[in-house]
């Protein structure tokens, strides 16, 4: 089956088999992907991955200042990776090895209050090295922020991201002389989180198109950054269901009354028609969807149950309609859209 030729299509995959991995992406017709982690060993001939860098999610490893400390007071490469981050020495070797790769510098660092930009900025920068020191032709994907100045309807809260972001900027500035944090790519993870207005549907595309346009204009007003492009490195939205219940036992969110294919439809629809006409202008390069297969009907903590490209997470499984508008779009066909029942039917 053909790939997309229009690079812009990603999506975030659900396996890190290679097989699985080209069957899914064949499917779906999309050559960008993600899966969080950056082993490239198993990717797919015609694929491309992006490597994900990840962090310790331990608050006391950042509170304490070892995270701050790593490549100047802590310099040993196994107590680095004792303290739970990448060992150095595989992240050179990987980039060594894939020369010109894009690599993403973790993300959503906005949603732990103990991983603040400021406590970010030496770590990024050790990183940043590390991968340079073996490829200097990598590119850096800047650690992406949950939403901009969205953050919810119906939960907790966190950091806003276009603080986290400022306050990042700001840091590294102060540890490289004034100089401004290296980065190819800008990244954000777009979801219109709202557990109130359910199901979600098309008004929620408003959310995202606000939180990509702003941080447009943010960047437009660095010199720095005015010509930096912007990956949206997730999109998707959490609630197909009619409505949800927590449930204390084990802790969870459950979904109640019916899913709704048609609007989660609608959604897509809205964002990559918006994506079709605005992106040129907007300097927004890719987009990679969540996710390829996600077990909708019994959500994970963070509650997921939105978008599903498949019905199962085997070679072999079927497209939903969902799945089968996304490789309409990345591969050009004819727009299609999914009905109350799920069927894929032409677009209106």
């Amino acid at each position: 089956m053909p790939l997309a030729v229009d690079g812009r299509f990603g999506v975030i995959i659900h396996t890190r088999s290679r097989s699985d991995s080209q069957y899914f992406l064949e499917e779906i017709g999309v050559k960008w992907y993600l899966d969080y982690n950056h082993d490239m060993s198993q990717v797919p001939a015609t694929a491309s991955k992006v490597p994900f860098v990840t962090m310790p999610i331990n608050a006391a490893v950042w509170t304490s200042g070892q995270a701050q400390s790593i490549g100047t007071t802590i310099t040993d490469e196994d107590q680095i990776v004792a303290l739970g981050f990448p060992d150095p020495r595989t992240i050179r070797t990987t980039a060594f090895n894939n020369p010109g790769s894009y690599w993403y510098m973790f993300g959503e660092a906005n949603r732990y209050n103990f991983m603040t930009g400021e406590r970010f900025a030496p770590v990024f920068q050790y990183y940043y090295n590390q991968i340079k020191l073996a490829d200097s032709s990598a590119n850096i994907i800047g650690t992406s922020v949950l939403n901009w100045d969205w953050i919810c309807l119906g939960c907790g809260g966190y950091q806003q991201g276009k603080v986290w972001l400022q306050a990042f900027i700001n840091a590294y500035e102060n540890l490289s002389g004034g100089v401004k944090p290296p980065v190819d790519v800008w990244a954000i993870d777009a979801y219109p989180i709202d557990w109130v207005r359910t199901p979600n549907d098309s008004r929620h595309a408003d959310i995202v198109i606000d939180q990509l346009t702003k941080m447009r204009q943010y960047l437009n007003g660095i010199a720095e950054y005015a010509n930096t492009p912007i990956w949206i490195t997730e999109i998707a939205v959490h609630v197909g269901y009619d409505g949800w219940k927590w449930d204390p036992f084990p802790t969870n969110i459950e979904p109640v009354g019916g899913y709704n294919p048609d609007k989660m439809s609608d959604y897509m629809t809205a964002v990559l028609d918006w994506l079709d006409a605005n992106a040129v202008e907007q300097n927004i390069e890719k987009w990679f969807f969540f996710k390829t297969w996600i077990d909708i009907a019994n959500p994970e903590l963070d509650g997921y149950m939105g978008i599903s490209f498949f019905d199962n997470p085997a070679q072999g499984a079927s497209r939903t309609c969902l799945g089968d508008i996304y490789r309409a779009r990345s591969l050009d066909d004819p727009p299609v859209v999914c009905d109350a029942a799920g069927n894929t039917v032409p677009a209106p």
